[in-house]
């Protein structure tokens, strides 16, 4: 949705402003993440393993080397890819650990 309304608008309410970059990454990540979603459960896990370490690098960094081409200056969006990533990478770690029960008990 970021990414959508970024290419759309340029903005987010008041606050959240977005450059073009940031918004064709933050689409593409995010259609990844539907189609990896849509294949099996290994593809999916990878899926999310790798749009949640590209958050959490993308969110870290811009809270240090805050760089306005790949994104704004503003906490709020180093916060949101933080949590994405956490979302993500804890999404990734619980659907390995239900992969892995399901093959011991079989």
């Amino acid at each position: 949705m970021q990414g959508v309304a970024g290419i759309a608008m340029g903005h987010l309410g008041a606050y959240l402003q977005f450059t073009q970059i940031e918004s064709y990454v933050s689409l593409a990540l995010g259609i990844l993440a539907v189609l990896g979603a849509r294949r099996r459960r290994r593809v999916a896990a990878l899926t999310l393993a790798v749009a949640g370490l590209c958050c959490l690098l993308w969110g870290t960094a811009g809270m240090w080397m805050q760089h306005p081409l790949f994104g704004s200056l503003e906490p709020l969006d180093s916060i949101i890819r933080e949590l994405a990533a956490i979302w993500s990478l804890g999404t990734c770690a619980h659907d390995v650990l239900a992969w892995r029960r399901h093959i011991s008990a079989t």
